[in-house]
């Protein structure tokens, strides 16, 4: 029983090796820097630009259709629930 437990240890054990060597292998010696600051860019413009852009789109509809701060409120939400969802997609496909 002891020796199927260790012997089960060691196989998780090699799994989780090789699983860190892989990982290891696929990384740039030196990009460290820059990919961290292209996902900092990937992870904030998004967010930013669809905010914005959803308040502004509200903000003329209101205008045009006289509805107070409704579809600015609305939008601004939008935008940042579908920035957020971008956000997210770019650091799970990072890899990190």
């Amino acid at each position: 029983m002891a020796e199927r437990l260790e012997s089960a240890r060691r196989e998780e054990a090699r799994k989780q090796a090789r699983k860190d060597l892989s990982r290891y292998q696929r990384r740039t010696p030196g990009g460290d820097f820059w990919r961290a600051l292209a996902l900092i860019g990937s992870v904030g413009w998004p967010i930013v630009i669809l905010s914005t852009g959803g308040a502004l789109l509200g903000r003329q509809l209101d205008a045009w259709l006289g509805t107070g701060v409704k579809l600015t409120l609305l939008l601004l939400l939008v935008g940042t629930v579908v920035g957020c969802l971008m956000a997210f997609r770019a650091v799970r496909g990072s890899g990190t």
